[in-house]
């Protein structure tokens, strides 16, 4: 039977049932209903995946639709087309460029290209964005055609990005991932910094983007009658939507919000876990394969934990009532979301609550300024949109140091047997914390006793679990083309390959506890170069050195010397020499008995 196949998709089941049994609750027959749901949803994701799966062609040729916003790579243009009824992630090379890169998601292209599988990517992520294979466009050509909802969000979109021209590179960036999730221009070192402070949520659009919006459209809809009104907010999360590109996270908040307003348009009140709920059965009644999208999970996950557990954490909470509502908001959200951060990047970093707690107000403040002020600066002309965009411009500025600082920070990755030690000591901390706990104290001492004994038992919890990680000592292959060497005196020596990914080296590197580095000696190739700057920008480095005898600037060459730092020793590895370029590779030695740094 054709619809038994998609139960083997346990997310789409697991999803269903539970939105499904949460909504029946209180109706006559729940578990009905959510069966219901079920066969629906498993008929509509048995359809889908076999979309996906069936036979590619060899060529394709016709009208094709850009269903994001074409990206530029390093040999052409990236960007996901839909041509005759099925999505491909198409590359357009250097010279046909120019034209994918004019155009913007929803408008028209007429191509020809070469249809490939597409090995390597998650397959998770290929289901989520519906992707059957690999596209490469030999010819391209714009028909300049769009439906008018797309031309009013690109238009928007346009004048967003004009308002942050006042913006250096990287803060426009950011900026524009902020506003509007759109990070195509974003840079590796920027990615992991915000992925190692616990701050990539606030590059892709959510909830609090959806919050902000209304909140500054409230004045206006209110003066509305209460169907134009709805209508109004229907149609302004709409346009959201699309200027955001409907990224998972922005169509869960999209769709809750539109929920929310028809339910008070109707005069009745709905539980925010009935809300998530109608939500999540909605958004996949839509689309079924959106539940293997690990945005469409976090920002679930995320909603869940803060509608159960924000408020309660919060009264239970010592402290000033400015502090104790976002410091519960940034632990339940975290929390709720550790499983699936868990199995993605193996844990939580340490640094990711100080730094939320810092960065997210400033973040709130840039995405209402950026619906409000940028559209405007986008009209204006600098310098009057540079003087516009002054509080934007700072705030945005303080973003980035709080995800600099925090990802240069000695605080490790939260892996999950330290998150089972961070639990305890919460527990602990929340016990002894209590009301009950507060009024007995006085009365009875044994109590007091009590209470600094699990005081410093949490403590030493807490410590245990974030007690700054340190590399492992001898020979790491942190990457297929990256070697650390630890020495027992300390020494840090990184080796780089001929083709080193600078996004896999830094993650890498961050993972085993490496925050400074003695030496970074680079091959011969324009790529490990790159890398190495990335290397140094992010880490404490005190010298590069060039196997090459012309080295790039910034580095030393390595040449004939011997470098010794910290119990290693670096030197050319002259059996392997050319006869015009001087040592190509290099050779490091333990030296135990050797604990100096000297050349």
């Amino acid at each position: 039977m054709v619809c038994l196949s998609a139960f083997l998709s346990l997310q789409v089941s697991l999803w269903v049932a539970l939105a499904g049994l949460i909504l029946g609750i209180g109706l006559r027959h729940p578990v009905l209903i959510t069966l219901g749901l079920l066969l629906v949803v498993s008929n509509r994701s048995s359809s889908s995946l076999a979309v996906l799966q069936a036979p590619l062609p060899d060529r394709v040729a016709g009208i094709a639709q850009l269903m994001s916003d074409p990206e530029q790579q390093l040999f052409g243009t990236q960007v996901l087309l839909s041509i005759d009824g099925r999505r491909y992630l198409a590359s357009a090379p250097i010279e046909n460029s120019s034209v994918v890169r004019s155009l913007m998601m929803g408008e028209h292209l007429m191509v020809t290209g070469r249809v490939s599988a597409l090995r390597g990517a998650p397959e998770g992520w290929l289901r989520a964005r519906h992707i059957a294979g690999r596209l490469q466009l030999s010819t391209v050509s714009a028909t300049g055609s769009s439906a008018p909802w797309y031309s009013l969000a690109n238009a928007v979109h346009r004048t967003v990005t004009a308002g942050a021209s006042s913006f250096d590179e990287e803060q426009r960036t950011l900026y524009l991932g902020l506003v509007m999730g759109d990070d195509r221009g974003q840079s590796d070192l920027m990615r992991f910094r915000f992925q190692a402070s616990g701050l990539s949520h606030l590059l892709a659009v959510s909830g609090q983007n959806v919050a902000f919006l209304l909140a500054v459209a409230a004045p206006l809809l209110r003066r509305m009658p209460q169907r134009v009104q709805l209508l109004s907010g229907v149609l302004i999360l709409i346009l959201f939507a699309l200027v955001t590109r409907g990224e998972p996270s922005v169509l869960r908040a999209a769709v809750m919000a539109g929920i929310a307003l028809s339910s008070i348009a109707a005069g009745r009140v709905t539980s925010g876990i009935r809300l998530l709920s109608m939500t999540v059965i909605v958004l996949v009644l839509i689309d079924p394969l959106l539940v293997h999208s690990i945005g469409f999970q976090l920002s679930i996950s995320a909603t869940a934990g803060l509608l159960l557990f924000a408020r309660p954490l919060s009264e239970r909470l010592v402290g000033p009532s400015w502090l104790r509502l976002p410091l519960a908001v940034t632990l339940v959200a975290q929390a709720a979301t550790a499983p699936v951060l868990v199995a993605l990047a193996g844990g939580i970093p340490a640094a990711a609550t100080p730094a939320n707690l810092l960065a997210v107000p400033a973040a709130g403040f840039v995405m209402m300024l950026g619906v409000t002020v940028g559209v405007l600066a986008g009209l204006l002309r600098n310098p009057i949109a540079g003087f516009v965009q002054a509080p934007s411009e700072l705030l945005v500025r303080w973003i980035d140091l709080v995800a600099t600082r925090s990802s240069q920070s000695q605080l490790p990755l939260l892996r999950p047997q330290q998150l089972v030690l961070i639990a305890l000591a919460t527990l602990l901390l929340l016990v002894l914390c209590s009301k009950v706990m507060v009024l007995r104290i006085p009365r009875f001492a044994s109590y007091q006793r009590l209470r600094i004994l699990g005081g410093c038992a949490a403590l030493a919890f807490l410590g245990m679990a974030c007690r700054p990680a340190s590399p492992p000592i001898g020979r790491t292959e942190v990457t297929d083309e990256a070697t650390l060497w630890v020495g027992n005196c300390g020494g840090q020596v990184l080796m780089l390959g001929s083709e080193t990914n600078s996004n896999e080296l830094l993650t890498s590197l961050w993972g085993y506890g490496v925050r400074r580095l003695d030496l970074v000696v680079v091959s011969a190739s324009a790529t490990a170069s790159r890398s190495a700057r990335v290397v140094t920008e992010q880490f404490a480095v005190r010298r590069v050195l060039s196997v090459t005898d012309r080295s790039p600037p910034g580095m030393s060459p390595l040449g004939s010397f011997s470098w010794t730092v910290g119990g290693l020793q670096v030197a050319a590895d002259r059996s392997r020499a050319t006869t015009t370029g001087g040592a190509r590779t290099a050779r490091v030695a333990r030296m135990d008995s050797a604990c100096r740094s000297d050349r």
